[in-house]
This record gives structure tokens, sequence and C-alpha cells, in this order.
């Protein structure tokens, strides 16, 4: 094994530790021992393997996996008859430690991920923020919501922390928007000169009068489905463009509208930091 790698990384490493250890396992059902010290001597197997798993230097791989066969191999003669195995086996469990004897902690369950799942949820079209805003009456001050922009997907801040349903809509449509642009530029900049290419070879071909297998069907080249599929995402994009002009006009209306309100309240309107605001409306 190279000196660069480290032995839990090296598949003949763990192929051979997983091989040890079922060996061991095997062997120690079968050993005719008692079953209380039977399973005492399978606590402890298990927990030994358990606690030097992330042992990384040679020498001690080598002292464990030196003492792990002579394991097995005085597993193999007790269970062939030998008494002196037998006997070496039941010294050594009560030798063992309480702690190593005991049996390991079971894994820990994963965690629930219920309540964030509940975060990243998106509202019910009912209670959609352009639906519900802006608000006729209000239990405590109006908070104004400001309207922002991500990378030109329009969105209201309210409130900070942002919240993460709002945060996965944005990432989602970011990366659809980025995985669209990114196979237009390869049709437009790498598969379309191909199919001029080849369109052109097919014209030579035609010029020279040879006749293949392709003869007879449409006359459609190569570089109009090429073409058409970059075509196919422009009108994507404008289609998203056009729907983000739509919203962002909807809750500018909003932010009109909840300023209104808050003025007719008596509340002073402060854009930008506290201490160094942009602009104050009374």
């Amino acid at each position: 094994m190279p000196r660069f790698l480290l032995p839990k990384r090296s598949t003949p490493h763990r192929v051979a530790a997983i091989a040890l250890y079922r060996a061991l396992l095997s062997r120690c059902v079968s050993a005719p021992l008692p079953d209380e010290d039977r399973s005492a001597l399978h606590n402890a197997i298990r927990n030994k393997f358990r606690k030097n798993r992330r042992i990384q230097s040679p020498y001690q791989l080598g002292l464990s996996f030196r003492a792990g066969y002579e394991a097995v191999v005085q597993f193999d003669a007790a269970a062939n008859g030998s008494t002196t195995s037998t006997t070496l086996l039941r010294s050594l469990i009560s030798t063992l430690p309480r702690g190593l004897t005991r049996s390991p902690p079971s894994r820990r369950p994963p965690r629930v991920r219920s309540a964030l799942s509940k975060q990243l949820a998106c509202l019910p079209p009912e209670k959609a923020l352009l639906n519900v805003r802006p608000y006729a009456n209000v239990s405590g001050p109006r908070h104004v919501p400001i309207l922002a922009s991500a990378n030109s997907i329009p969105f209201l801040r309210i409130k900070k922390p942002q919240p993460s349903s709002l945060s996965r809509i944005i990432q989602v449509k970011l990366k659809g928007r980025i995985r669209r642009f990114h196979n237009r530029t390869v049709l437009a900049n790498y598969w379309l000169p191909f199919a001029t290419h080849e369109d052109r070879w097919d014209e030579l071909i035609e010029e020279l009068g040879v006749v293949g297998q392709d003869q007879g069907r449409s006359d459609i080249g190569w570089a109009y489905e090429v073409r058409r599929a970059v075509r196919a995402y422009d009108m994507t994009y404008e289609r998203e463009t056009a729907g983000d002009r739509k919203v962002a006009t909807r809750m500018q209306e909003i932010v009109d509208q909840e300023t209104v309100l808050a003025l007719r309240e008596g509340q002073t309107i402060t854009r930008g930091r506290k201490h160094r605001p942009i602009s104050i409306t009374k």
C-alpha cells in the first residue's frame, strides 16, 4: 500500500479488515463456550473493531491484524476439540474489561427533518404573499416590504433572517436559469458550427452525385434542428422574463399600498440603515 494513501481509503485494507471481522464473529458463534462467555466474547470483538476503526499507523494495524488472525486460529482449534484453546479463550474472557464485554451502543436513528421540511415548504395559494397583501388591519406596527432582486428574480423582503422557503425558491430558479443558459451557449457555440459543416458536407456529396442511405429524406439540415433548440431556449427566457416583470409590477403595487396605509397610521418609513438612512417618509 502506498505511504501517501490512508489505510481507510485503501480497498485491499478494507476488504481484509471486513473479512477478518466476519471470520471472528462466525467463529465465535461456533466456539464450545457457555452462552454467557460466548456473548461476552462476541461483544468484545465488536467493541474492539469499533474502537480501532480510526487507527492509521501501519505498525498498530499490523499488531491488530496479527492478534485477529491468532484469535481465528484459536477459535478453529477450540471448535475441533482442543482443550488448550478452549482454556485459553476462557482465561482471555476473564481478563477482559467489563466495558469491553458489554453490548455496543446501538446506532442513533437519523434526525427527523420534519422541522426543516416545514421551513422549506411553500405557503398554500390562499396564504401566498401576493394574494393576502396588503393587510387592511394589523395588530402591531406595519412592516412595509421592500422590493428586492436576486439576479433579476424579484422578491419582497419583509424581515430578517430571510425565510428558508424563499431562499430555496430563488436557488431553484437561479440553477434552472444557469443550466439553460449553459445549454444554449453550448448549442450556439459548439454544436451549431458542427451542424453547419455537416450541411456543407451533404451539399458537396450531393454535387458529386453520390447517393447514400440518407437519400430521399427530409431536406431539413443539421443546423436547422440546432437553431430550433436555441430558439426554444430563447423563448423560455423571454417567457420567464415577462413573468418576472409581471410579478415585479404586482410586488411594487403591494409596496405602494402598504406605504400609503403605514403613513395613514402615522408611521415613519425608513429605507436603508437606521443610523445612515437613504430616505425617510413621514
